[in-house]
């Protein structure tokens, strides 16, 4: 009933929206939101590109390693010094930083005293995760005298990574040099204070570092109260590190923050406290049961204190907004150089992975994360997007179902399961996973408004419009449902008045929708007001250039006004931008015909 672009255009994408907008999951955002989509960092995106390993050399071939991704510089001249130049820059402007690392490597060759080539393979290496390659660049760089961001980190993993304290301390100074790296730098010597026996003197440098992060709106970070705690306990102060988190529980807490919390407690067997945390800091894309078995095994023993840096490292980078993507993925490398089990990193690098379009990469990070402990089950989340994003709908399906059976009392999974099934058009399977979802207690409107639209397609539709005003009543600003209800009432012709106004409603919450800016303006063409529609459908045109149906759209309406050559044009570049046969037939009799009297609007 429906023309296609108004059951694609309300939820068409199968992304976690990791990467550009980051519209925040509760893990690197605050805990406890059962409705969160699966998102993972709040930062930009880097454009990284890396084999699994942490460590790996940095100089082999694409063709040697298969894990790494095509050279997409190799179109230039790499035999000579300006062609690996031309290559690396170019792998980078396709955000490929590990095609880009090896290319500067290769024209150091030939040109080993530069000191611009030097920065830039630095960096490059250490987006990369050569963290080795990147220590020795900067070694180079600073016997040159050279001040570079983030130079003294790739040295500073080395030195922690082999618990050479005395070294993490003394490199913590340099990386100190970097103004933007205060607070890192605090948290590592402080740690290394710790390790090398100067507990004292590592607990207040950790805690000036916490005065230097400190937010007017918010305070300190909630992780370096728990960083203290973690330090006293390491001492055997037991009581003095209980102190330094109470209440902290009660706070919004990033889910990483509040597992590392909930692993503090579960040490001092204070499970009330670790119940509640799960409960109320978790959002339901973690299994629970997962979690407190992970709790119980981890309790038994202290984690080691690179464990406690890498999280920190972690902690510190998402809670810093003014981080870019690239320092971000900077961080996320240093953490897992630190602690290659650090399972909450390899989410967040698979994320950006896979945000950057490497998702062989992405999933093969994924995949190293196992079924159970903390996130496990988010893993196989993100493997589901990733994997239906790339076009492989029946594994994306296979994952999730598998992931709803191992948790199934979890109804935010069946939500998750019915939008996979909705978004590849199986509208039976997603209708009955929306209503498991419903009869587990779920209650919300994204979920009345996708099942209403499975109802809808399915033919449902007493059904379907229930759902849809409950959405609606549930959100009055669901631009999305507003939509889609009212572009159906108007298309049969009902309720006029309301239709019009949801419609409204849903522009004036999404003016830079094109989807929505059209159905505005297709209404009121089919209620026979080609004049008024013109506008709208102009605008959604700017808004959307490269959707066929809306370019039709515009071209039936300027038809309808008699403007005859737009109308063909229009028509044509639609017949360009549309890949689908039916539509293509349709644009292809309007181009020999016109449109019949019968279509002309207000015809019916």
């Amino acid at each position: 009933m429906f023309a296609p672009l108004h059951g694609r255009g309300y939820d068409g994408s199968a992304r976690l929206a990791v990467g550009a907008t980051f519209v925040l999951l509760a893990l690197a955002g605050c805990g406890g939101n059962p409705q969160a989509p699966v998102t993972l960092t709040q930062q930009a995106a880097s454009p990284v590109s890396s084999d699994v390993s942490q460590a790996s050399g940095s100089a082999a071939s694409a063709q040697d390693d298969p894990d790494r991704a095509p050279v997409i510089g190799a179109t230039h001249d790499t035999v000579t010094t300006a062609g690996h130049y031309l290559a690396a820059r170019q792998a980078l402007y396709f955000n490929d930083v590990g095609q880009s690392a090896d290319f500067f490597l290769r024209t150091l060759e030939d040109d080993a005293s530069n000191v611009a080539l030097l920065r830039q393979a630095f960096l490059t290496q250490y987006y990369y995760g050569d963290i080795e390659q990147a220590a020795a660049l900067g070694r180079q760089l600073e016997g040159l005298n050279v001040v570079v961001p983030l130079g003294g980190e790739p040295a500073t993993a080395l030195a922690l990574r082999n618990a050479d304290w005395p070294a993490s301390i003394v490199l913590a100074d340099r990386i100190a040099e970097d103004g933007q790296a205060l607070a890192m730098a605090g948290v590592i010597r402080g740690w290394s204070l710790v390790a090398a026996g100067q507990g004292d003197a590592g607990i207040s440098a950790l805690l000036e570092a916490g005065r230097m992060s400190i937010d007017v709106n918010s305070g300190m970070p909630p992780f370096f109260r728990l960083h203290a705690a973690l330090m006293a306990e390491r001492l055997g102060l037991v009581n003095e590190a209980l102190q330094r988190v109470t209440g902290l529980e009660a706070d919004s807490l990033p889910s990483h923050v509040a597992l590392d919390l909930a692993a503090f407690y579960a040490r001092q067997q204070k499970w009330d406290i670790v119940d509640r945390l799960i409960d109320t800091q978790l959002s339901r894309q973690f299994n629970q049961t997962d979690v407190r078995a992970a709790l119980e095994q981890g309790a038994r023993e202290l984690p080691a204190i690179q464990q406690h840096i890498a999280a920190a490292v972690v902690a510190l980078a998402l809670s810093d907004n003014k981080n870019s993507g690239q320092s971000l993925a900077a961080r996320l490398r240093f953490a897992l150089f630190v602690d290659d089990d650090h399972h909450f990193a390899r989410l967040l690098l698979a994320q950006q992975l896979s945000d950057y379009g490497q998702a062989d990469i992405a999933l093969a990070n994924l995949e190293r994360i196992p079924d159970g402990g903390m996130f496990g089950q988010l893993a196989r989340l993100a493997e589901s997007a990733v994997v239906e994003e790339a076009g492989d709908s029946e594994r994306s399906i296979s994952l999730m179902k598998a992931v709803a059976d191992r948790d199934p009392g979890n109804a935010y999974l069946f939500h998750r399961l019915g939008d996979t099934y909705r978004r590849n058009s199986m509208f039976r399977q997603s209708r009955d996973a929306y209503m498991a979802s419903l009869a587990l207690g779920r209650d919300t409107g994204g979920l009345h408004r996708s099942l209403g639209v499975s109802l809808e397609r399915l033919g449902e539709t007493q059904a379907a419009e229930t759902h849809l005003l409950r959405a609606i009543e549930i959100d009055p600003g669901d631009a999305y449902a507003l939509n889609y209800l009212g572009y159906w009432w108007a298309d049969e012709g009902r309720k006029l008045d309301q239709a019009i106004a949801m419609i409204e409603r849903a522009v004036s919450h999404r003016p830079s929708s094109g989807f929505f800016v059209d159905s505005l303006g297709w209404v009121h063409y089919k209620l026979g007001d080609p004049a008024r529609a013109v506008g709208y459908l102009e605008r959604a045109t700017e808004l959307e250039p490269s959707d066929p149906e809306i370019t039709g759209h515009l071209g039936d309406v300027y038809w309808a006004l008699g403007r005859r050559e737009e109308a063909m044009f229009k028509w044509r570049l639609a017949l360009t931008l549309s890949d689908d046969a039916e539509e293509q037939a349709l644009l292809e009799r309007r181009l020999r015909t016109g449109l019949t009297p019968e279509e002309m609007p207000g015809s019916n």
